[in-house]
């Protein structure tokens, strides 16, 4: 076998190699994107089942500490909204007292 034959043969070798590698690369992607499908289907089953379980519709002893975690985590953002809502009209209040308010003028400090 002759110089060029050995050569020809190990890009022959090298082609099929990355050819493999882009198949390869490919079911990954490919992969990934169903595993995405999975992942969001169940969690269109988990939202589906959460509106079921709280209208009492469907109930196993196995959701109820997902379901109170759930519930605990609502509160939680409930009352972090009552807060903002809070911080919101304090602020109009302060705007509203201040524009009744007359202007008040800072005297110049020396330095």
């Amino acid at each position: 076998m002759g110089f060029f034959d050995k050569v020809k043969e190990k890009a022959g070798e090298v082609a099929s190699d990355t050819a493999r590698a882009s198949k390869i690369a490919q079911a990954q992607m490919k992969v990934k994107s169903l595993q995405g499908d999975v992942d969001k289907a169940k969690g269109e089953l988990g939202a589906a089942a959460y509106e079921l379980i709280d209208k009492g519709e469907l109930s196993n002893p196995a959701f109820d500490e997902a379901i109170a975690k759930i519930r605990d985590a609502q509160a939680k953002v409930a009352e972090k909204e009552a807060e903002i809502a809070a911080l919101r009209a304090e602020g109009e209040a302060a705007k509203a007292a201040g524009a009744d308010a007359p202007a008040e003028t800072a005297a110049p400090t020396e330095v």
